[in-house]
């Protein structure tokens, strides 16, 4: 049942990748839009490849696509960073206007991709089993080992980047909601942290899929609503 959903999941962010990129190309000012489009681009490589790891098995070939998408999500995680800067210039909140925000969110995404990415580049991955999905993980999640005895197996540690991110994103979406009366990025938040509640033991960590989709839905949408002031025309 995973694999087909995440199939079908994986044709969502593929068709929200287009919307994206097709929305920017006509208003390539739009940073806040930016950012996602950058993020998308290897989003349904993320699906993908844990839907199709039941199929393909403990391999070196699933591994190294596993590798791919760790490092793809700590390489554009912090853009978001930038992107809420940008969405909050967008929506012409006036402490954002200031370019120092805007530069110190480039400062400190460039410092979590320095030390996150290569962390994700070199680190052991083992095989992780729920329901009928396999993939590879850093650190194998209790109730998830394939192997009997393998649960906590890894290295995996704590990343302040994730957290913070998160925080930025929920902030800047109850912002919008509170001062200019757009809640879906707000709410997407909310349901996010919602999903992350509920214990992996029924849900393993597939409820996070369809929500991070959701919640980059609601980003896209809001950067495209508040893409900023008019441009001026051409003469």
């Amino acid at each position: 049942m995973y694999p087909i959903l995440l199939l079908i999941l994986t044709v969502v962010d593929v068709a929200l990748l287009v919307w994206a990129w097709r929305v920017w190309l006509r208003d390539r000012t739009n940073t806040a839009l930016l950012t996602q489009a950058i993020l998308l681009l290897l989003l349904w490589f993320d699906a993908l490849t844990v839907a199709i790891g039941g199929w393909i098995g403990a391999s070196p070939t699933l591994e190294l696509m596993s590798r791919i998408r760790f490092s793809w999500f700590y390489l554009t995680m912090p853009l978001l960073l930038i992107g809420v800067v940008g969405l909050a210039r967008q929506a012409d909140f006036k402490w954002a206007q200031s370019k120092v925000w805007l530069i110190a969110a480039c400062v400190l995404a460039v410092v979590f991709v320095a030390l996150e990415v290569p962390r994700a580049i070199m680190a052991d991955y083992h095989t992780a089993c729920f329901a009928d999905t396999l993939r590879y993980v850093n650190k194998v999640p209790v109730g998830q080992a394939c192997v009997p005895g393998e649960e906590g197996l890894g290295g995996g540690s704590f990343s302040p980047a994730i957290p913070l991110i998160f925080l930025c994103v929920s902030t800047m979406g109850v912002l919008m909601w509170a001062a200019r009366g757009w809640p879906w990025l707000g709410l997407s938040a909310v349901l996010f942290m919602a999903g992350t509640a509920v214990p992996s033991s029924l849900v393993g960590p597939f409820l996070t899929y369809p929500l991070d989709t959701l919640m980059t839905a609601a980003f896209v949408w809001t950067a495209m609503r508040f893409p900023g002031p008019p441009k001026p025309q051409k003469s």
